[in-house]
C-alpha cells in the first residue's frame, strides 16, 4: 500500500477560461505604436532643430542690436564725451548703481534680443503704464525682423536635415514636426516672459514689463517650428504622389526667386545707405531685411503705404510716389521672373502639362506675396486714458492688395514655362540645363502603365528592363531628389543613352516600388502614363526628347534678330518706364510744383505763387505788393517727404527764416494729366498762417493796410487773412479822432501771428478836446448860478445870496488821454484861477478868487465830442 492517503477522484475540469484583457481603445494603441515607431534620432532632431533655430535667432538679434547701437553711436559722436561717473548715470551720483536700476539694465541687455525673437515669431511687443494724474495708456507694435526669422528657419532646417533619418513615414514626420513646433513655442514663450524688459520704478509713474508674448506669438512659433521641420526634407512628403512633388517643386522655384531678389535688393540698400544716405545706417542692422522685402514688393508692381495712423492714408507705387529709380527693381524682377519660368520648365521637363498648373503656379506666387506682406508690414495700436480716452490702430508697409499682383505674376511665369521654355531650352545646350537641374531639382514623373501592372506575368517588362529593346532607365523611388537629379543629369548629357543606376549598391532600394508604383526618371516617357494622356510624358530635354532640328542660316538670322529686337523692346520699355517715372516724380510730380511754389514765395513773387494756388477766402494778404514789403522771407528752401494718395499729395517744407529753421506743410491736388504721364498740380493748402487782428469798437470800419496795400477793414472788431512767411508792417487806420497805429507781425514763427490794436488819439482829438474844455470854462464863467449838475470845474461861493459874477483870470494847462474803450479824459496839469464877486446873506458885497482843476470825460458820438456822462 501506498503511504499516501487516497485522493478522492475529482470531477473532470473544464479548461480554464483565459481572461480576455480589455483592449485599449484603438486610437490609444495606434498612438502608442506611432510613438514607438519614431526612432530616437528623429526625436532628437525634432528637439535640437527647434532649440538650434531659437539660439541662432537670439544670436543674430544680439548682433543686430549691437550693430545698431554702434552705428547710432558713430553717427552721433563728435559732439562731446560722456561722463560715466556723473550723476546722470545709472544710480545717480553715488557711483554705485542701485539694485533696481541694475536689474533693469540687465533686463534690457538680455531681454531685447529675446523680444526680437518673439517678434520674429509673429508676436507683438506691448506695454502699458500710468503717470500720476495724467492717466494710463497701453500700446503695441508688431513687426517681423526678417533677418532674425531667416536665421531661425535656416538653422532649424539644417539641423533637422543633418540629424533626421532619411526614411520616415508620414505619420512620424507629422508627429516630430509638431513636436518641433511645441518646443519652439515653449522656448519663445518662456524666454519672452522671463526676459521681459523691466524699467525701474519712478515716483508717480508705473511702467509694466514690456514683452511680445501673446496668442499670436504662440501660434506663429508653432507654425514656424513645425513647417521648418516638415519641409527640411520635402522629398519625404512626396511618397509617390506626383502632384505633391510638383507643387513642392513650384514652391521651391518661387521661394528661390523671392529669396534671391530680397538678398540682392538688401545688399543694394546697404551700399546706398552707407554711401549716399549714411543717416539710414542706424536702422539697417535690424531692418535691412524688411527694407529688402518692401522694395521687392514694389518691384513686383505692388504698393507700400500707411493706413489708420491719422487722417491721411498714403500709398506709393512705382507709378507714383516711390521714385523713378524703383523701376530698376522692376527690371530685376522682370528678368528673374523670366528665369523662374525657364527654371520651372527645367524642373518639370514635360511638354504635356495639366490644367491644374494654371491654378498651382499663380497660387504659389500669391502665397509668396502674402509672406512678403507679413514681413514688410508694421502694425501699431495704442490707447490712452486720461481726461478723455484716445486710441487707434494702423499699419505701415506693404499694401494688402499686393498678393493679388503676385498672383498675376505667377500666371505670367506659367506662360513662360508652358510656351516659351519648350522652344528655348532645347537650344541652350546640355551643360546649361544640367546646371539648372542641379539647382532647381526635378519633378517626379507619373509611372508608366507597364510599371503599374507590376509583374512580368502580366506582360509587362521586368523592373528596370527596357520595354521594347530600347534602353530604359528606372529611376530611384520618388522622393530621392539627389538620385533623380543624377539620372536627369546623365540623360541631359547623353539623350537616349542607358543610364547607370545611381544606387546600384542598394538594389533593393533602387528597385523598390513606392506605394506600388515604379517611378521613372524625368524625361523617360511611356505610353499610357497616368495623368498625361496616351502619349505619356513629353520631355523636351533628355530621355525620349526629340533633338531639335538644326537651324538654317535664315532661321538663325531671324532668331537672332528677333532676340535682339525683343531685347531692344524690353530695354526701351524699361528705359521709358524709368524715364517716365523720373519725370513724373522729379519734373511733373507734386514735389517740383511744391518747390517752385516755395521758391516764388522766397523771392517775393506772389503772382507766380498765386498761379499755382487755389487760395481760399480771407486771403487778401497773399498779394504781390504785400509779399514784396515783407522782410524775413523764407530762404534755403528744401522739400522734405512728399506722400501721394490718389489725386492728393502732402509735402513737408523746410526753410530758414531769420536765422531759425522752420517747417511747414502744404497740400496739392492733381488737376489733370496730359499725354497720360504729365501731371498738373495746384496747391490747395498754401504755406501760410492765418493772421488775426483785433481792434476796439471805435476803430470799427477802419482800413487795414500792409505795404501800402489796403487788404481789408475792421469788421465786428476783427480782421483775418492768410499770409506767407515773413515780417509785415500792419497799419490800422481810423477816424478823425482815433487811429489804430502801426505794428509788426511775424508769420511763420512758432507763435500764432496775432495783433491787438488799441485806439490812439489824433492831433485833432487833442485840439478839439482842449477846445471843448475851454468852451466849457467860458460858458461856466458866463453863468451867475452854478450847481453840481452843470458840469463846471468850480462851484459858486457857499454864502452867496443872489447872482455871482465870475471872471477867469487864467485857464488851466490841459492834457488829453484816450482809453482802449474809446473814452477821452481831459485833465489839468496846472490849475486855473477864477475871480468872483457877490453879496452874502447879510447884503454885504464881497470879492474873492480861487483855483480850479479839470478832470472831464468825453466820448465821440456821431463824429462829435460830447460829455461821456
Amino acid at each position: 500500500m501506498s503511504d499516501q492517503p487516497p485522493v478522492p477522484p475529482l470531477p473532470p475540469q473544464q479548461p480554464a477560461a483565459t481572461p480576455t484583457p480589455t483592449p485599449a481603445p484603438a486610437p490609444s494603441d495606434g498612438f502608442d505604436r506611432l510613438l514607438r515607431a519614431v526612432p530616437g534620432r528623429d526625436w532628437l532632431a525634432a528637439v535640437l532643430g527647434a532649440v538650434g533655430g531659437w539660439v541662432a535667432a537670439y544670436v543674430v538679434a544680439v548682433v543686430s542690436l549691437l550693430l545698431t547701437v554702434a552705428v547710432a553711436a558713430a553717427g552721433g559722436s563728435g559732439g562731446g564725451s560722456s561722463d560715466l561717473g556723473s550723476s546722470s548715470g545709472i544710480g545717480g551720483g553715488s557711483g554705485v548703481p542701485d539694485v533696481q536700476s541694475l536689474l533693469s539694465g540687465v533686463s534690457v541687455i538680455l531681454g531685447a534680443p529675446a523680444q526680437l525673437v518673439v517678434l520674429a515669431d509673429l508676436g507683438r511687443l506691448h506695454g502699458s503704464g500710468s503717470i500720476g494724474l495724467l492717466g494710463s495708456g497701453s500700446g503695441s507694435i508688431g513687426v517681423v525682423p526678417a533677418v532674425v526669422l531667416a536665421a531661425q528657419v535656416v538653422l532649424a532646417v539644417v539641423l533637422t536635415r543633418r540629424i533626421r533619418s532619411r526614411v520616415v513615414a508620414l505619420p512620424q514626420l507629422l508627429l516630430t514636426s509638431a513636436v518641433s513646433g511645441l518646443v519652439l513655442v515653449a522656448l519663445t514663450t518662456l524666454t519672452g516672459l522671463v526676459l521681459a524688459i523691466r524699467f525701474p520704478e519712478v515716483d508717480g509713474a508705473t511702467i509694466e514689463p514690456v514683452h511680445g508674448v501673446g496668442l499670436g506669438s504662440m501660434l506663429g512659433s508653432f507654425l514656424i517650428g513645425a513647417l521648418s521641420a516638415l519641409l527640411a526634407r520635402p522629398a519625404l512628403l512626396v511618397r509617390g504622389n506626383v502632384l505633391v512633388g510638383r507643387v513642392l517643386g513650384t514652391v521651391r522655384v518661387a521661394a528661390s526667386q523671392l529669396v534671391v531678389l530680397v538678398a540682392v535688393v538688401s545688399v543694394v540698400v546697404v551700399v546706398v545707405a552707407l554711401v549716399a544716405q549714411p543717416s539710414w545706417g542706424a536702422a539697417l542692422p535690424l531692418l535691412v531685411g524688411n527694407a529688402g522685402v518692401v522694395l521687392t514688393a514694389l518691384g513686383f508692381l505692388g504698393g507700400i503705404g500707411s493706413g489708420g495712423l491719422g487722417p491721411v492714408n498714403s500709398t506709393a507705387t512705382v507709378f507714383g510716389g516711390a521714385g523713378g529709380w524703383t523701376w530698376l527693381v522692376v527690371l530685376l524682377v522682370l528678368v528673374s521672373a523670366f528665369a523662374a519660368g525657364l527654371a520651372l520648365a527645367v524642373r518639370r521637363n514635360d511638354r504635356a502639362r495639366s490644367t491644374l498648373d494654371w491654378v498651382v503656379t499663380p497660387v504659389v506666387w500669391a502665397l509668396g506675396g502674402l509672406v512678403l506682406l507679413v514681413l514688410g508690414t508694421l502694425v501699431v495700436s495704442y490707447r490712452v486714458s486720461g481726461a478723455s480716452t484716445v486710441g487707434g490702430s494702423g499699419s505701415v508697409g506693404v499694401t494688402p492688395w499686393t498678393p493679388v499682383v503676385f498672383l498675376l505674376w505667377g500666371a505670367a511665369i506659367e506662360v513662360v514655362a508652358r510656351y516659351v521654355a519648350p522652344v528655348l531650352l532645347p537650344r541652350l545646350g546640355g551643360g546649361v540645363l544640367l546646371r539648372t537641374a542641379k539647382l532647381v531639382g526635378t519633378d517626379p514623373q507619373p509611372a508608366p502603365a507597364w510599371a503599374v501592372a507590376g509583374s512580368p506575368a502580366a506582360g509587362a517588362p521586368a523592373a528596370g528592363a527596357p520595354a521594347s529593346g530600347a534602353p530604359t532607365t528606372v529611376a530611384p523611388a520618388v522622393g530621392d531628389q539627389a538620385a533623380a537629379q543624377q539620372v536627369a543629369a546623365q540623360q541631359v548629357a547623353a539623350p537616349g543613352a542607358p543610364v547607370a543606376d545611381p544606387q546600384a549598391t542598394d538594389a533593393a532600394a533602387t528597385q523598390a516600388p513606392v506605394d506600388g508604383v515604379w517611378a521613372q526618371a524625368p524625361g523617360v516617357g511611356a505610353p499610357g502614363a497616368p495623368g498625361v494622356g496616351a502619349a505619356g510624358p513629353q520631355p523636351f530635354i533628355g530621355g525620349q526628347a526629340t533633338a531639335p532640328a538644326p537651324m538654317s542660316p535664315k532661321a538663325r538670322k531671324v532668331l537672332v534678330r528677333s532676340l535682339v529686337a525683343a531685347g531692344v523692346v524690353v530695354v526701351v520699355v524699361v528705359a521709358g518706364a524709368v524715364t517716365t517715372g523720373v519725370l513724373r516724380s522729379n519734373v511733373w510730380g507734386p514735389a517740383p510744383t511744391a518747390r517752385s511754389y516755395i521758391e516764388a514765395i522766397a523771392r517775393g513773387d506772389a503772382d507766380a505763387a498765386s498761379r499755382m494756388t487755389e487760395a481760399p477766402s480771407n486771403a487778401s494778404m497773399l498779394d504781390a505788393a504785400v509779399l514784396k514789403s515783407a522782410s524775413d522771407r523764407p530762404t534755403n528752401v528744401r522739400i522734405g517727404r512728399v506722400s501721394t494718395s490718389g489725386d492728393t499729395a502732402y509735402a513737408t517744407v523746410r526753410y530758414q527764416q531769420g536765422g531759425s529753421a522752420r517747417t511747414g506743410d502744404i497740400t496739392l491736388e492733381r488737376t489733370g494729366t496730359s499725354f497720360l504721364v504729365k501731371d498738373e498740380w495746384r496747391v490747395t493748402k498754401p504755406l501760410a498762417d492765418r493772421v488775426s487782428i483785433t481792434a476796439s469798437d471805435v476803430l470799427e470800419g477802419a482800413d487795414v493796410t500792409v505795404g501800402g496795400k489796403k487788404v481789408g477793414a475792421i469788421e465786428n472788431g476783427a480782421f483775418e487773412s492768410l499770409a506767407y512767411p515773413g515780417s509785415y508792417e500792419v497799419e490800422v487806420g481810423g477816424t478823425k479822432y482815433f487811429t489804430g497805429g502801426t505794428k509788426t507781425v511775424k508769420v511763420g514763427a512758432s507763435a500764432a501771428p496775432y495783433l491787438s490794436f488799441q485806439p490812439e488819439a489824433t492831433k485833432a482829438l487833442e485840439r478839439d478836446a482842449e477846445q471843448y474844455v475851454s468852451d466849457l470854462i467860458d460858458s461856466c464863467a458866463e453863468k451867475t448860478d452854478i450847481g453840481y449838475g452843470d458840469g463846471c470845474p468850480w462851484y459858486g461861493p457857499y454864502d452867496a445870496q443872489g447872482s455871482v459874477q465870475y471872471t477867469v483870470k487864467s485857464k488851466p494847462e490841459l492834457t488829453v488821454e484816450s482809453s482802449g474803450s474809446g473814452y477821452v479824459e481831459v485833465k489839468s496839469t496846472k490849475d486855473g484861477q477864477i475871480a468872483y464877486s457877490y453879496k452874502d446873506f447879510f447884503g454885504d458885497a464881497k470879492k474873492g478868487d480861487d483855483t480850479f482843476d479839470v478832470d472831464t470825460y468825453l466820448k465821440v458820438e456821431d463824429g462829435e465830442l460830447v460829455s461821456a456822462y
